[in-house]
């Protein structure tokens, strides 16, 4: 062996210490930053159980997915009694699954409130911990919040922001609808999966030349950031992988990078769905992981580098210029994307959880 060749060895070895060191390092400041986000929500929490100030069902439901994806044991000590108590306030915002219209929208409240508690049922088949909640009751509300979201859905197979509109729709309000019928068939809870195709043939309507992702189907004018994450991140949820529409929207997001969609109007939104999507990507093809890793340390870099010295994350672009949301907001969304990479959320799996037979039954 040669002199040069050793050389060249010994620094391939060093290089990947290096990394390895350096991978150590983000990870541990993921999972505090995570830690000091549940600690500020769980000590933020209104009495009523609920986070936010003007979108409360949303913003809870943030909050509530939070905590789901933080732990193995969610309902465990007092974070968990805190989310029980949210998951309470979630089930006192509906009526026979119809949750409250709060501001201009309705349907993002109503999407990811069934989220939530669908993602808290399903979590409470396997915990250890279970919760001070009836969840026979939890998965009827979700059954039948499902089927509210489906008797909704526009003709064009998306949604609007208001119930009753089926000549309008929209992509960012078909994505929290789709994702909610996703979460609760991965449960067993019953939807109509002609309605989640739909929603699905929808959002690829959206997509432009580019790869991007308009604000609409049919309008072709504009390649959104955000709206693009959240694209690749539901079309990542179909069991039939369409491999054309998740490269050419991946191809897109590695093209604007992180960075830029952290400038844009719904940072949180936009950072939330990108890691979600690249790790779906990342599942599904194994060759592009190393992208797709790039990727998500990018954006969980800005997120981490954007808490606050009291653990919460402060608002930003549009929602802090509209003045509708407080930081529970920003600290929710926040401390739930930095949990995606560890997958305990089903929605953030290709492969849906495995059920026994008599909870898939239910």
């Amino acid at each position: 062996m040669t002199r040069s060749t050793i050389f060249l060895l010994t620094l391939c070895v060093c290089w990947s210490a290096s990394a390895g060191a350096a991978d150590d390092a983000a990870e541990k400041a993921r999972f505090a930053a995570c830690d000091r986000g549940l600690a500020w929500l769980a000590k933020h929490q209104a009495a009523n159980g609920s986070w936010g100030k003007q979108y409360t069902v949303a913003v809870t439901s943030f909050a509530c997915l939070a905590r789901l994806a933080a732990t193995e044991e969610p309902f465990e000590g007092e974070q968990g009694r805190s989310l029980v108590q949210g998951l309470k306030f979630l089930l006192s915002q509906q009526q026979e699954g119809q949750f409250v219209n709060q501001g201009h929208t309705w349907i993002h409240g109503q999407g990811f409130g069934t989220l939530a508690l669908s993602e808290a049922y399903g979590r409470s088949l396997t915990c250890k911990t279970k919760p001070d909640l009836d969840m026979k009751v939890v998965r009827d509300v979700v059954a039948k919040a499902v089927a509210v979201i489906a008797k909704h859905q526009s003709t064009s197979g998306g949604w609007w922001y208001r119930p009753g509109s089926r000549g309008n729709h929209e992509g960012s309000t078909t994505v929290c609808a789709v994702q909610a019928l996703v979460s609760a068939d991965n449960y067993g809870i019953e939807i109509d999966r002609a309605v989640l195709a739909r929603g699905f043939e929808y959002l690829k309507k959206c997509q432009n030349p580019d790869g991007g992702f308009d604000y609409t189907m049919g309008s072709g004018t504009t390649s959104m950031k955000e709206g693009t994450a959240g694209g690749v991140a539901t079309l990542g949820l179909m069991r039939k992988f369409d491999y054309l529409v998740m490269i050419n929207g991946y191809k897109f997001l590695l093209k604007i990078t992180p960075q830029a969609i952290g400038r844009e109007r719904f940072p949180y939104y936009g950072h939330f769905y990108g890691i979600m999507g690249m790790r779906l990507l990342g599942q599904e093809m194994k060759n592009m992981r190393e992208q797709t890793g790039g990727y998500i340390a990018g954006a969980r870099k800005e997120l981490v580098s954007w808490q606050q010295e009291d653990g919460s994350w402060p608002v930003k672009a549009w929602v802090k210029s509209s003045g509708g949301e407080s930081h529970a907001y920003a600290t929710a969304f926040a401390t739930l994307t930095l949990s995606v990479p560890d997958g305990r959320l089903s929605i953030f799996n290709r492969d849906r959880p495995v059920l026994k037979e008599s909870e898939d039954s239910r």
